[in-house]
């Protein structure tokens, strides 16, 4: 089988993969609950939360299908890439949970992640 030869992800699998990332950044009390776990996983943490929006893809989302979006859609998309964006540019290589936890930034980039869910959660494709 070729790469031609193989489907690609549908929209609804990838919105899927999204939302449960984007739902994980919004959940403050699982963030709280485990990052500061002592039984903590190694992948448990703000620096690999953060990396899994790259992991779904999600600018690449944005790239493909924007034009389809809703303008709350759009808003919400948007905003939540602007805030991790500039969240990651500002913030340490390393991040420490309770400090991110505390961070006032970090609190905006998980309002703007539950934004995306409510924005999208059974509302697209249309």
């Amino acid at each position: 089988m070729t790469a031609d030869e193989v489907p690609s992800m549908t929209p609804e699998r990838w919105l899927a993969k999204l939302l449960e990332v984007t739902a994980q950044i919004a959940d403050r009390e699982r963030q709280e609950r485990r990052w500061l776990a002592p039984d903590a996983n190694a992948w448990e943490c703000p620096d690999e939360l953060i990396c899994t929006v790259d992991d779904v893809v999600f600018d690449g989302f944005l790239e493909r299908y924007l034009p389809t979006f809703s303008q709350e859609q759009r808003e919400a998309a948007l905003g939540f890439r602007d805030a991790l964006h500039h969240y990651y540019e500002i913030t340490p290589q390393h991040l420490d949970p309770a400090e991110t936890l505390a961070d006032p930034r970090w609190d905006f980039v998980r309002q703007k992640a539950a934004a995306f869910v409510a924005a999208f959660s059974s509302k697209w494709p249309s």
